[in-house]
Order: C-alpha cells, then structure tokens, then sequence
C-alpha cells in the first residue's frame, strides 16, 4: 500500500464530500431504526439520543425527523461539515452537531436516554485503553438505567471481509468513482484500507488518497470492559440482531447493548 501517495489528503477530506452520495451512509440509515427498536423492545423509553461518530449526519437527522431530541458528536470537520449542511437542508429543527474526541467527551445537553455507535465507529479507536476510555466518557453522558447500544465489526470480521483485497466501491460511470486497497494484520489485528477518490472534473480527472484504519477487538474483552466502566451488558447480537454466545461463536459483525448501572 502507497503511503508516499502525492494525492494524499486527510482522513475523510475528500470522502466527506461523496460520502452520502456513494451510499457510504445507507447501513447507518438503516441500523437506527432496527437499534431503536430492539432497546424499546427492552422497556427503553425516553427522547434524548447521542450519535457518537455521527459522520454526515444522516442517523441524527432521522433520529430528528421521527421526534427525538438528537446530538451528534463527531471529531472529524470534515464529515461535521457535511452534517451541519444537511442540518441547514432540512425541513425540521436541525440536530446539534458537536466536535469532540469520542475518548473524552461531555453530553452538550446533559444525561441523555441512549447512546448509539453506528457502523463500527468504535473500530476507529485504537488501543484497549482508549476503548475503556470511549466506554467511561459514554457512561458519564448517560442517566442511570439508561442504554448504550453499538456494533463493531469483529477481528474475524476485519480478517474475513476487510482482509487483503482491492475492490471498487462505488462508480457511477459518470463523474466519480471510489477503490478500497484493503489489507489486514494479524499482528495488530487492524485492517489499513487506501481509498482512492476519482472525480471527473470537465475533460480530466483527480485523484485524492486516503488511509483509514480499523482495530478488531474481542467480543468478550468488550464485555468485560464494559462491565469494569458501570455497564451491565444485556445482550450480544450479530448483525441481524439474533442473540450470540461470545465464547462459543464471533459474527462478522456484533451489536452490543449495555445498560448504565443505577
């Protein structure tokens, strides 16, 4: 993988931009709904949500759009720009949309009802000790009782799917295209993916280059983070929301819900 890359930009520079329109948004989309409605399913009533790593926006603005009181919170400017655009597009109240490091940040609003992590952001996180740290500053933002519920994708996950390969992600054979150079260690347990963005402008096209990195941990080491940070982890669940056994079995993918100790 080129790292020297001369069109190399910053994570979600020149992503940020074609994010939604490349459908890099429609899991998220898709996943609040189904996530709202399993903590519901649990007796979980309440308004105030937190998006933690909202990215563009499109799960706070649902959220928004179907009565919830929604904050988004994000590091990245970038992909906080684009929310706060389509904030402004909106044809209700826009969510608040808040820079911050994940590992270290304070509710705007105060206690909230739920936290959602949506799409293996927590994946961005890379050491056991940030992870506990994420975990902390979740529990802190949320009332007693309250849950947090998010998926990350697996070490098998990232091994299995995002391991060594080079695919294209996007083209809608006009004006931009988008490849994915995926390679996987098991060294660190990470996957390092290149993405390439090619936008047609006039007769020419640009390239810019980007490196993201993604770090697959235990489903059980989760759990028992959890459990050390005030959480009592009331299920484990694979992409479909059907229940597993951690130590018996690891998904593709995991969705976790934790419930705040009163």
């Amino acid at each position: 993988m080129n790292r020297q890359s001369p069109f190399l930009v910053a994570p979600y520079a020149a992503l940020a931009e074609v994010y939604d329109r490349a459908g890099l948004a429609d899991f998220a989309a898709g996943a609040i709904p189904r996530y709202l409605a399993y903590v519901q399913s649990l007796d979980w009533a309440g308004r105030r949500v937190l998006d933690l790593g909202c990215g563009t926006g499109t799960g706070a603005l649902w959220l928004v759009q179907n009565g919830y009181r929604a904050v988004g919170i994000d590091n990245n400017p970038y992909m906080l720009a684009q929310a706060r655009a389509q904030g402004e597009r909106s044809s209700f109240d826009a969510p608040d949309f808040v820079q911050a490091d994940m590992r270290q940040f304070d509710s705007p609003v105060g206690p909230v009802d739920l936290v959602m992590a949506i799409d293996g952001v927590l994946n961005a996180v890379t050491s056991l000790r940030e992870l506990e740290q994420t975990f902390a500053s979740v529990n802190r933002a949320l009332d007693p009782g309250r849950y947090f519920i998010f998926d990350v994708h697996t070490i098998r996950g990232l091994a299995d799917i995002g391991g060594s390969a080079d695919l294209v992600a996007y083209d809608n054979h006009d004006d931009l295209v988008i490849t994915v150079q995926s390679r996987f260690s098991f060294e660190t347990l990470s996957t390092t993916r290149l993405h390439t963005i090619w936008r047609r402008e006039g007769d020419a096209w640009a390239r810019q280059d980007e490196i993201h990195t993604d770090r697959g941990y235990p489903v059980q080491g989760i759990v028992a983070m959890l459990d050390r940070t005030g959480f009592d982890v009331q299920a484990t669940l694979t992409g479909a929301l059907a229940p597993f056994d951690a130590a018996a079995s690891t998904p593709d993918r995991a969705v976790i819900v934790a419930q705040k100790r009163a």
